[in-house]
């Protein structure tokens, strides 16, 4: 698998794994999460369909075979749920430790010009900042620098810029049967988020 390119499309990637095999899968946006979790708790008959939807849509590669007929039982649904519970915070608890994560980003040399960038050029998004070379975002900040009148300083000496490039698994976030209890994650996807909880996974053959 080509990973640069496929992190490049989806931005973040989860991988699942058992004894078995991988599963490595991206999220929901958030208008299709909202749209599964209303057809699920309107639809609950539809339950299954939309697993496999949500398989089909999100799942980037796995290792069991070259089609859904060579998966082990449960496997759509446990995966599919847990695509479904990582989408969206289910808690205000959530909510906080995601954003302390993603506040910590902010310690790289990057993050901090990207910030500086968007400031001072209000048409950039950090999306397009992040696609460009550092030589080239670089001289997008000494712009800055000049339109917004002051000098940049990076906020700790230890967030300058490194080669990430031999890291790329790190941006892998892995979910396994041990890890993971899918009991617990299910009976937390409330009844009136979506519909009844999935209940034995073995019970559906895919």
């Amino acid at each position: 698998m080509d990973f640069d390119k496929v992190l490049k499309k989806h931005r973040d990637l989860y991988l699942f794994a058992t004894t078995e095999g991988r599963v490595m899968f991206s999220l929901l946006d958030y208008e299709s999460y909202k749209a599964m979790r209303y057809i699920m708790q309107a639809y609950p008959e539809f339950k299954f369909d939309l697993e496999d939807r949500i398989w089909d849509d999100c799942v980037v590669e796995h290792s069991f075979g070259n089609g859904k007929d060579y998966l082990p039982a449960g496997l759509i649904t446990t995966v599919s749920q847990l695509i479904l519970y990582l989408s969206c915070p289910q808690s205000i608890d959530s909510v906080n430790i995601q954003l302390g994560d993603a506040r910590e980003l902010l310690a790289d040399a990057r993050e901090q010009a990207i910030i500086t960038i968007c400031e001072a050029f209000p048409s950039y998004l950090p999306e397009t900042l992040e696609k460009m070379t550092w030589p080239v975002l670089i001289r997008r900040l000494a712009q800055a620098e000049f339109i917004l009148k002051r000098e940049f300083e990076f906020q700790t000496p230890a967030s300058q810029p490194t080669d990430g490039s031999g890291k790329i698994f790190d941006r892998l976030q892995e979910y396994t049967e041990t890890s993971v209890d899918f009991t617990k994650v299910n009976a937390n996807l409330r009844e009136e988020e979506f519909g009844a909880p999935s209940g034995d996974f073995s019970k559906r053959q895919n």
